[in-house]
């Protein structure tokens, strides 16, 4: 798979759980903020696993703190919703990621 199919189905997948997730307020905003989230881990993460060779588990950790960030920050998620939306997105992407 190349990075950009990688790239746009992960997004298609995180969005909807992440507007999910969210609190009904912030559901539009999460959503499009997973996007831009996406934007800034997805690359690294790419380039981490498959150039540099860093284990998986460990880049996925390290884009799952990347993110929560994110969705505090820039979402104003609670640190509880953004752990959720950002852990949950992440757990489903990774999951399918061993199926396709």
């Amino acid at each position: 798979m190349t990075w950009t199919a990688a790239f746009l189905w992960t997004v298609a997948v995180e969005a909807p759980i992440v507007w999910w997730l969210a609190p009904r307020t912030r559901r539009t905003r999460a959503a499009a903020d997973s996007v831009l989230a996406n934007l800034a881990t997805h690359p690294v993460a790419w380039l981490l696993v498959r150039s540099v060779g860093l284990p998986w588990l460990l880049v996925e950790l390290l884009v799952l703190v990347a993110e929560v960030l994110i969705y505090r920050r820039l979402t104003g998620l609670s640190r509880r919703d953004a752990v959720l939306c950002a852990g949950a997105a992440n757990l489903v992407t990774a999951l399918l990621s061993f199926v396709l």
